[in-house]
């Protein structure tokens, strides 16, 4: 099973948050819709702890496991 768009925005989000924390930077311009949509999937996590973002992310990475199996 392939994770869709949507699936795949949410896990880099949850990934950078685990890692990086809190958003930061300016948003991408209207040139790189990629990068907006990465920055916006991001930035919809401000104020999570970096702790809960990584329990997310394992959970979600379970979550595909059991799909796949």
């Amino acid at each position: 099973m392939k994770p869709s768009n949507e699936e795949k925005l949410k896990m880099y989000a949850l990934f950078r948050q685990a890692k990086d924390g809190d958003v930061s930077g300016k948003r991408p311009g209207m040139l790189d819709p990629v990068g907006r949509f990465k920055y916006d999937a991001w930035a919809n996590l401000k104020g999570m702890s970096q702790e809960e973002a990584m329990q997310k992310y394992v959970d979600q990475v379970d979550s595909f496991e059991q799909q796949a199996g």
